[in-house]
């Protein structure tokens, strides 16, 4: 059998196993490089085809490929030859119309993987724990009946935090659980630890005034519980610390500040702030080139879409088809996606073109292949054409 090979158009040749031909030769020349498929980039020009296989001669003749390779193919929805890759396409799986349209309901949907119809969850935190496809991805994993998997039940009084069963407790940061004396039979968390109310156990309040301790020469302190006893010197004022454990100048530092953020010596890292968590407490946030927006979360003003130079100032565009905004020095931009290309210029309907089989804009814009020349992969398709008469063995 005579070998058979597909030129593209830009990057020499590659084998194929079935390839028909156009009876008219096509003369090899070098081209013009397609053109970028930036938004707003359009040319115009014919795309010539590249140089043929080194193992061919060089005069070989070349003809337009016009029938399609597997797994592509034209189907009636098609806009263009082979433009329908059927291992991969929902709407034709396997076989020209073919949808995958089964029930895309909670978190679920159907997509042709491998040329088959397959059911999946569009997002990891839902599961389909039932094994019933007709009601979705059903589950959050986040809940104390499937925390973390399917199946896996936190015990009474435990809460699921990020996959794990933990005490509603140990959620707030504070391990212990004590009966709150104001509000019976409620309870509250704290750390026996450092709790002057719970000191070492629930219920012991420790005296400020520290009986058979040495008096305190700072009016602004007082004794409490550390490390589980009632002889630790605090400060009244919340906020402020005795870091330089001097107890003659009493509380002499502010915390919530960068350098002693939630205790003394807690030092932030370059460019971070110590920010007040309402539900945390103290905290070092945001790094080097972030800023603080909308409470404690952190943003790049310089090159996020979402907030480009200034929290909340959204960049235009992300509705319209293959085009993604982009922010850079905190002005707004954007570009089309891989393989996508604004070839009429027009914002409206983002980056309309698919130059891997738009065989008017093969590779880029305005580069269009031969009448009834397959583009396939951003390349217009050529091979040796085929012999007058029986195939040559």
């Amino acid at each position: 059998m005579i070998r058979r090979l597909i030129c593209l158009t830009a990057f020499g040749c590659a084998p194929l196993v079935s390839v028909a031909c156009a009876r008219e030769p096509v003369l090899l020349a070098e081209g013009p490089a397609p053109s970028s498929t930036a938004f707003g980039a359009a040319d115009s020009g014919i795309t010539e085809n590249a140089d043929a296989d080194a193992s061919l001669p060089e005069e070989t003749p070349m003809c337009p490929v016009t029938t399609c390779a597997w797994p592509y193919t034209t189907c009636a929805s098609s806009a263009f030859l082979c433009d329908v890759n059927l291992l991969s396409d929902d709407e034709n799986c396997g076989a020209c119309g073919v949808r995958c349209g089964g029930p895309n309901v909670a978190h679920s949907k159907w997509s042709c993987v491998d040329g088959k119809c397959a059911f999946s969850c569009d997002d990891p935190e839902w599961r389909d724990c039932d094994g019933n496809p007709t009601n979705g991805c059903e589950a959050s994993i986040k809940e104390v009946k499937n925390c973390g998997a399917c199946g896996r039940q936190c015990a009474d009084g435990l809460v699921c935090e990020k996959g794990e069963c933990v005490t509603r407790c140990e959620l707030l940061g504070s391990p212990d659980e004590c009966p709150d004396p104001d509000h019976p039979p409620a309870t509250v968390c704290t750390d026996v630890r450092k709790d002057d109310k719970n000191c070492a156990a629930c219920g012991h309040v420790c005296d400020p005034t520290g009986p058979g301790l040495p008096p305190l020469p700072s009016d602004d302190m007082y004794y409490g519980c550390g490390d589980k006893k009632c002889t630790a010197p605090k400060c009244k004022v919340d906020g402020m610390a005795d870091c330089n454990m001097d107890l003659n100048d009493g509380c002499e530092t502010p915390l919530l500040t960068s350098d002693n953020c939630r205790f003394c010596g807690d030092k932030c890292d370059p460019g971070q702030i110590c920010f007040l968590n309402p539900f945390t407490g103290p905290e070092c946030i945001c790094g080097p080139g972030e800023t603080r927006c909308f409470g404690f979360n952190c943003v790049r003003l310089d090159d996020d879409p979402n907030n480009c130079g200034g929290c909340n100032r959204k960049c235009p565009g992300s509705d319209r088809p293959h085009f993604a905004p982009t922010c850079s020095g905190g002005v707004c931009s954007g570009q089309c996606e891989e393989k996508f290309a604004d070839c009429d210029g027009l914002p409206d309907n983002g980056c309309e073109i698919d130059t891997r089989v738009d065989n008017r804009n093969c590779g880029g814009c305005g580069h269009a292949c031969l009448p009834g020349q397959v583009c396939s992969g951003g390349e217009c398709l050529v091979a040796p054409c085929q012999p007058e008469g029986p195939t040559a063995k």
